[in-house]
């Protein structure tokens, strides 16, 4: 009984210190963030900028099809003329041809695939360029709510669909693109 009443005075004089000292300390005082949420992917497929570099994307795209169609052709015919040559010549005569026939072949599919590598990784790089470029057009939006994050729409797990501002951001990025055709330089495109 005598040492449950010790441990007792103890936790008491331990509570005791501890109040007073926090009492004395002083803690931080946080404020609430005012957050505003985008959709990344609604900001770029949306906006003017953004349509002008997807219809350039797709644009490189199609070229780069028409231009691997072309050679699919091309190569196509000159296998008919090597196949109709092969009757007429002897196996020493014709390997040759075939062979430089095969090289060409793999050139070009070589060339093709560094076109079409080149051509997603020009692609991911304007993505990435198109944000750098609006963050200007970003902090207005976050100065005029007093804002002091924006969080892309897919990181938030829960939030009141009153702090989505992508609308209201394209109509910004609209206007200053509008003001500023030059913004479409910054990324390397060139605007016809």
């Amino acid at each position: 009984m005598r040492a449950r009443r010790g441990i007792g005075r103890v936790f008491a004089i331990v509570l005791a210190l501890i109040s007073t000292a926090a009492s004395g300390q002083e803690f931080p005082v946080f404020q609430s963030a005012n957050v505003l949420i985008v959709s990344r992917e609604d900001l770029f497929s949306n906006s003017v900028l953004g349509k002008e570099i997807l219809q350039l994307e797709q644009t490189e795209r199609e070229a780069l099809n028409e231009e691997d169609h072309q050679m699919g052709l091309r190569f196509g015919e000159e296998e008919k003329r090597l196949t109709a040559l092969r009757d007429t010549m002897s196996q020493e005569d014709f390997q040759p041809l075939a062979d430089a026939f095969d090289e060409k072949v793999v050139a070009a599919r070589t060339e093709y695939d560094v076109n079409y590598a080149n051509l997603i990784a020009n692609t991911e790089a304007r993505r990435r360029a198109f944000f750098g470029v609006i963050a200007p057009v970003l902090a207005q939006v976050m100065q005029r709510y007093n804002a002091t994050i924006i969080i892309d729409r897919r990181s938030a797990l829960l939030f009141d669909r009153n702090l989505d501002i992508t609308r209201e951001t394209i109509e910004f990025l609209d206007k200053a693109y509008s003001e500023n055709p030059d913004m479409i330089t910054q990324l390397g495109l060139q605007n016809d």
